[in-house]
């Protein structure tokens, strides 16, 4: 489990797929898988303690580059 803080510009946040919502400025605990996809929207989410800050955002893969 990870703690992540909500720093969005837009405010409070809801997060359908966890059925929570993250009023500006909370800290919530959510699964590191969670919290790997969220603190890949850095605007929105910053890591609130070591777990999620050791927590690697998932990136899409790369396309092959055509030679």
């Amino acid at each position: 489990m990870a703690k992540i803080k909500n720093i969005s510009p837009l405010g409070d946040l809801s997060i359908p797929s966890l059925g929570i919502d993250v009023k500006l400025g909370e800290v919530v605990e959510v699964s590191d898988e969670a919290a790997a996809e969220l603190l890949g929207q850095p605007d929105n989410w910053t890591a609130a303690d070591k777990a999620a800050a050791s927590v690697t955002p998932s990136t899409p893969d790369q396309p092959a580059e055509a030679n």
